[in-house]
C-alpha cells in the first residue's frame, strides 16, 4: 500500500526548477548542526526486514525512504529534502542518563524513562505492531524489563494507538497510564461527528496510497508517515488536572504542565526535574505545527499555544538541560533549549497577530495569506519553517478562528456551489477550449494557481477531457513538488492522483475506526453519531420514540420534526417509548448502519417489545456514509 509504481509521476516544469533552485539560494540548507543533534546517542536500529502484521503486510519499513539519501531531485522543495533526511535518522538513542527515545520507529517517538521497577513508557505510538518492536528493541538493548507506567501526552491517536503493544490485552495487568483531564472524551470524540469526511481527508493529507519516491510522498514533517497497524486504546488510571502538578512514578518525578487547547483539546507536557529533561509533547516539535490541519479539526488557538509555550520558558527553561519532544529530534543545551522555545512561541504569537492585524485593516482570508510574509529570523531557524504546518494555512485559520469562514463580503453570503459555479465559468471564457486555452498559457508563465483554478472549473463542469485533465495532474504535481510541507506536498498529488485514476479504494484501510476507543464512547455520544445520519426526506412527518436498554444503560431516542434528540441516564427511563430494544453496543452499530436487519437482529439475540417493524422504520431513516466519496471531482 506504500510503495505502488511510480507511473503516474507528470513532467515537472522549468517554474518548478526555478523556484527550488531558489530555495536552494535562500536557506543556509548545509548548516551540519540537526544533523549532529538528530544522529547523537544512536544505540541500536531496528532489525532489518521492517516490522510486520499478522496478516502478512508491513506495518512500517524505512527501507521505502532509502531513496533520499543523495541529492535533492528537482521535484522536492530542497528545505524539505532536507527535513526528510533528518527525520530518517532512526533507531534507539539515549537522551540522557536514564531517558532514551525511539525515533522513526512509527510517525511519534516512543520516550522510555528508566523507572525503579521497569519502563516507565512515554507515548507508545499509534499501531501495536510498533510499539511491541520499538518495547523489544528496548529490552534487548538496554535489558528487560517490565512496563512500569504509561504516559500519553495527548489524546491523538499516534500518541495511544499502540498501546496495547506494551501494556497487553488483560485490563486486570494494566500498568497504571496517566494522561491529561478529558483526555478519553476528547480522544474518543475528536473526529467522530465529522469521522467520515476527516478520516478521508487524512488520507490526502498523510498521501495514503502514494508512492514512496522523489516524485511521491517525501515526509510527514512531525515524522514520515503513520504506521499502516492494529490501533488500540485502554482505559486511563491516573489523571493529571493541573498545571504544577508533581507525580512520583517508579520512583521518578514528574512536573507537568496542562497545555490542552493548544496542538490538543487534552495535552500535558513535563519536566524530568532530576535529568534536565523536558518534554513539551507536541507543543513545541522541528517544524511549525498546524493550527488547522488540512485533515480537518477544530481550530486551534494561536494565541494560548504562544502563551503556553512562555508559561513553560517560565516554569522549566532554567532547569532545563535537554528537550526531547514527542515528535523529531532531541535539542541540547541550556541556551539552545531557550532560544528554541522563544521561537517556537514566537510563530505561533507571530501569526496570531499578523494575522488580526490584517484583518483589522480590512483584508479577507485569501488576502491576508497573500500579504504575510514570514518574519526575518525564519530563514535561518529550520524548527519554526513550514514543514507540517504553513503560514499562510495557519493564517486562515487564525482568521476562522475569530471571524467564521465568511469574509464580510454579500457575495459571498450564499456563494454557487463549485459545479454550478463552474458551469457559468466556462461558459463565460467562451467553453472549454477557451479555457484550456488559457490555462495552458497560465502553466507557460507559471501562474500555476490559475491554471489550477481554470482546469478545476472544467471538472466540475463535469466537462473534463482526458487533456484537461491530464493538465490539472501535472499542475497539481508542481505545486507540490514546491512544497516545503510534507503535508501539503501530498495533498496535491494525492489530488493529482485521483484526477487521472479516479478514486481508487483501499480495502485495507477498513473504515479506520479504532475499536478499543469506540467502546470508550459514552451512549449518548453513540447516539449522537447516530442521529448525524438522519435523512430529512425520509423522516418528514415521522414521530417515533424508542428505548434502547443496552447493558446497564439506557437511552430514549426520539424522532420528530425531521431532527433526533437522545436522553440517557435517569431522564431515559421516564416518558412514552413506541418500542423497546434490549442489544449490546455491537448490534447497535450494525443496525444503524444497516449491515444487520431486525430479523437477522432477532436471531442474533436482540429482543425487542413492541412492534419490531418501528426499528425497522427507525434503521430506514438513517443514511450509511461512503469512505470513498469524491474530493477533486463533482
Amino acid at each position: 500500500m506504500n510503495t505502488p509504481s511510480d507511473s503516474s509521476a507528470s513532467t515537472i516544469l522549468p517554474g518548478t526548477v526555478a523556484y527550488n533552485q531558489g530555495v536552494a539560494q535562500r536557506l543556509p540548507l548545509d548548516d551540519q548542526q540537526a544533523f549532529e543533534d538528530a544522529k547523537r546517542g544512536w544505540l541500536a536500529a531496528f532489525p532489518e526486514g521492517g516490522i510486520q502484521r499478522e496478516d502478512g503486510g508491513t506495518a512500517w519499513d524505512m527501507r521505502w525512504f532509502d531513496f533520499q539519501a543523495g541529492a535533492c531531485p528537482d521535484s522536492v522543495n530542497p528545505s524539505l529534502w532536507r527535513h526528510a533526511q533528518l527525520n530518517n535518522i532512526h533507531g534507539l538513542f539515549e537522551v540522557c542518563d536514564g531517558v532514551w527515545q525511539a525515533r522513526s520507529c512509527d510517525y511519534a517517538n516512543m520516550t522510555i524513562v528508566r523507572g525503579d521497577t521497569g519502563w516507565i513508557i512515554v507515548d507508545p505510538v499509534i499501531a501495536v505492531e510498533t510499539a511491541a518492536a520499538t518495547l523489544a528493541l528496548v529490552n534487548q538493548t538496554l535489558g528487560e524489563r517490565p512496563v512500569s507506567a504509561v504516559l500519553v501526552t495527548h489524546c491523538h491517536p499516534d500518541h495511544f494507538g499502540g498501546i496495547r503493544g506494551v501494556v497487553g490485552d488483560d485490563p486486570a495487568q494494566f500498568p497504571p497510564i496517566y494522561v491529561p483531564e478529558n483526555f478519553t472524551e476528547a480522544a474518543a470524540y475528536e473526529g467522530i461527528m465529522a469521522g467520515t469526511a476527516m478520516f478521508r481527508r487524512s488520507l490526502f493529507q498523510f498521501g495514503v496510497g502514494l508512492p514512496t519516491s522523489p516524485t511521491g510522498k517525501i515526509d510527514g514533517g512531525i515524522g514520515k508517515m503513520p504506521a499502516i497497524g492494529t490501533r488500540t486504546f485502554a482505559a486511563p488510571s491516573d489523571i493529571v488536572r493541573e498545571t504544577g502538578e508533581v507525580h512520583v512514578i517508579d520512583g521518578v518525578t514528574f512536573e507537568f504542565q496542562i497545555a490542552s487547547g493548544t496542538e490538543a483539546p487534552a495535552e500535558f507536557t513535563f519536566l524530568l526535574p532530576d535529568h534536565g529533561v523536558l518534554c513539551m509533547a507536541e507543543v513545541c516539535t522541528q517544524t511549525m505545527h498546524n493550527l488547522l490541519p488540512p485533515r480537518g479539526a477544530k481550530v486551534r488557538d494561536a494565541l494560548l499555544w504562544a502563551k503556553v509555550i512562555d508559561e513553560a520558558i517560565i516554569r522549566f527553561a532554567d532547569r532545563t538541560e535537554i528537550i526531547a519532544n514527542s515528535h523529531n529530534w532531541p535539542v541540547w543545551g541550556k541556551d539552545n533549549a531557550l532560544a528554541y522555545l522563544s521561537e517556537q512561541r514566537d510563530i505561533y504569537k507571530y501569526t496570531h497577530d499578523q494575522t488580526l492585524r490584517l484583518a483589522n485593516l480590512g483584508h479577507t482570508p485569501d488576502e491576508i495569506a497573500a500579504e504575510m510574509v514570514e518574519p526575518d529570523w525564519l530563514s535561518t531557524r529550520f524548527h519554526a519553517r513550514g514543514f507540517y504546518g504553513s503560514l499562510t494555512f495557519n493564517a486562515r485559520a487564525t482568521y476562522q478562528r475569530y471571524l467564521g469562514f465568511y469574509d464580510g463580503r454579500p457575495v459571498n453570503l450564499n456563494p454557487l456551489p463549485p459545479a454550478s459555479l463552474a458551469t457559468h465559468y466556462v461558459d463565460a471564457l467562451g467553453g472549454v477550449e477557451k479555457v484550456l486555452e488559457l490555462a495552458q498559457v497560465a502553466i507557460e508563465t507559471d501562474a500555476l494557481q490559475w491554471a489550477a483554478t481554470l482546469l478545476n472549473h472544467i471538472v466540475f463542469a463535469d466537462l473534463a477531457t482526458p487533456e484537461a485533465k491530464s493538465l490539472l495532474a501535472t499542475v497539481y504535481r508542481n505545486q507540490g513538488y514546491r512544497c516545503e510541507s510534507g503535508i501539503m506536498r501530498n495533498v496535491y498529488l494525492k489530488g493529482a492522483a485521483e484526477i487521472e485514476n479516479g478514486v481508487q479504494p483501499i480495502a485495507a484501510l477498513g473504515t479506520g475506526r479504532n475499536k478499543d476507543l469506540a467502546d470508550a464512547l459514552s451512549l449518548e455520544d453513540w447516539f449522537d453519531i447516530i442521529a448525524v445520519r438522519l435523512n430529512p426526506e425520509r423522516s418528514r412527518g415521522v414521530q417515533l420514540a424508542l428505548r434502547f436498554f443496552i447493558g446497564d444503560r439506557t437511552a430514549l431516542v426520539e424522532i420528530n420534526r425531521q431532527t433526533e434528540n437522545v436522553r440517557t441516564g435517569a431522564a431515559a427511563t421516564n416518558g412514552h417509548a413506541d418500542a423497546e430494544v434490549t442489544l449490546t453496543l455491537e448490534q447497535l452499530d450494525q443496525l444503524s448502519t444497516h449491515k444487520l436487519n431486525v430479523t437477522e437482529a432477532l436471531a442474533a439475540g436482540v429482543q425487542i417489545n413492541g412492534d419490531a417493524a418501528l426499528v425497522e422504520q427507525w434503521c430506514s431513516l438513517h443514511d450509511t456514509f461512503d469512505l470513498w466519496f469524491n474530493v477533486v471531482s463533482p
